[in-house]
Formats: C-alpha cells, structure tokens, sequence
C-alpha cells in the first residue's frame, strides 16, 4: 500500500495504525491539534473586535495599550478578567481588582499560542492541558517552564504592556 507521502506501509503497520484509532475513537478519546482556535464560552477570551481602537500594538509588537473604556475589553476591569491578544501572543488577567498582570501566550510545552481558557485563577493551555497561576508559573504539566511576564502599567483608564 502507499500513502501519499510516498512512503511505503505494510499491511500490518496500517492495520495498527487503524485499530489504535478507532480504539481511541470508540473510547471517546480525541485526538487534538495544536492550531485550533477558541470560542467565546466557558471561560474562553471575549473576543475583541479589530477595528474598534481598544487593542493598538506598536513598536513591532513589543508594545500594546489597551483603552480600558471600551466595551469590548470591559471584562478586564473586574477581578479574574482577561483577555488573549492573538496579533501579539499575549495574556493578560486582572488578578484582584487593581493588579494587572501579562504573559505570552506561547505555551512553553509545544508553542501553542491561542488555544487558552481562564478560571479559577488558572491559565489552561488547552492543547494539551498546562496550566499556569496568575503569576506565570506551572501547577500541571507537560509544561515544565514558566510563560515569561511582561511588563505591565496603569494610567487611569489605560495599560500598557511592554514585552
């Protein structure tokens, strides 16, 4: 038999191949990519409109701002919200009310960068299943490095991030 990689497989290799997955399927166990994108339920980022001058990033990325009194970010302003700034592979999570905090969104196991949920004071990678607290360290692998921090400032209704 070939496969369009042009590899050959013999009969027996395909037949294990076939059999683990429909094993996996019949058990209810998915099998996950890395590249999938997040809706906006279940503890997933709001999803921010483009156009409408909340988010502006600057300095090749290494910059962003984010206008607090725009509606589409106004989750930030209560303790435990955050958001996913996928143009600059950002997190940022209002941690108490007052303290904001900033991290990459480049999951420090396999690079996954857009596939976060939040809850719980937890950042969840869910491509396979890291978790960060809201200080940026690991509490469940296969992750084993801490997401790097940013530096974030407030100035009244305006935060910067500098990475």
């Amino acid at each position: 038999m070939k496969i369009t990689t042009g590899k050959s497989v013999s009969r027996k290799e395909f037949l294990k191949t076939a059999g683990s997955l429909t094993i996996l399927s019949t058990l209810g166990i998915g099998i996950y990519g890395c590249s999938s994108s997040t809706d906006a339920v279940n503890g997933q980022p709001p999803q921010v409109p483009s156009d409408d001058g909340a988010i502006s990033i600057t300095s090749g990325g290494n910059t962003i701002e984010i206008d607090l009194t725009k509606d589409s970010v106004s989750d930030l302003l209560a303790q435990g919200g955050w958001l996913l700034i996928t143009a600059a592979n950002t997190l940022i999570v209002n941690v108490d009310g007052d303290n904001y905090r900033s991290f990459t969104s480049v999951c420090t196991h396999q690079g996954c960068s857009t596939n976060w949920q939040f809850s719980n004071n937890l950042f969840e990678c869910t491509c396979h299943g890291s978790r960060f607290d809201t200080s940026g360290s690991v509490v469940r692998g296969p992750a084993a490095s801490n997401l790097t921090e940013f530096t974030v400032t407030v100035e009244g209704n305006k935060i910067t991030i500098n990475k």
